[in-house]
């Protein structure tokens, strides 16, 4: 009489048992849900670090900021990621219609240090508009506070 209990791949009653060992596929899956848990972090974009201006607005999440960041520090040198670009308006736009990582990009983000003057942000949107860049999102503080805690020279969670 078959109880349905499993050994060595036969029932009691002598019949071969049709079911699935799925231990091993249990395994495999673990492994990679443990290796996306531990690449996942590893993957957020990075850029120049810069003094972000505070600003009230939408937080954009994670996926939407990619890869593609186009930074402008203090000195006024503009990064692509942290590979510094050309200072020369017209070189910079050729560099960046050169960039593949933009042309696969929906959206470049741009954060500019507060203390860059307005007028090399204009440069950098104008390479960007002759690179062929379609949206520009401008990247902000959205914790005035934080801000200001660290022109005081506290640091803010």
């Amino acid at each position: 009489m078959a109880r349905g209990f499993v050994n060595d791949g036969l029932v009691e009653s002598g019949e071969p048992v049709s079911a699935i060992n799925v231990t091993s596929l249990v395994d495999v899956m673990f492994c990679l849900l443990i290796m996306f848990m531990i690449a996942t972090p590893l993957m957020s974009p990075e850029g120049k670090e810069v003094t972000l201006p505070a600003a009230r607005g939408e937080t954009i999440s994670e996926e939407e900021f990619m890869t593609s960041v186009v930074s402008i520090d203090a000195a006024g040198n503009v990064f692509l990621g942290t590979l510094p670009l050309s200072k020369d308006p017209e070189r910079l736009a050729e560099e960046l219609a050169k960039n593949a990582k933009l042309s696969d990009a929906g959206v470049v983000f741009l954060q500019a240090d507060q203390t860059v003057p307005f007028d090399r942000v204009v440069d950098v949107l104008v390479a960007l508009k002759k690179a062929e860049i379609g949206e520009v999102g401008f990247v902000t503080d959205p914790n005035p506070k934080r801000l200001e805690a660290m022109r005081a020279g506290k640091e803010l969670p």
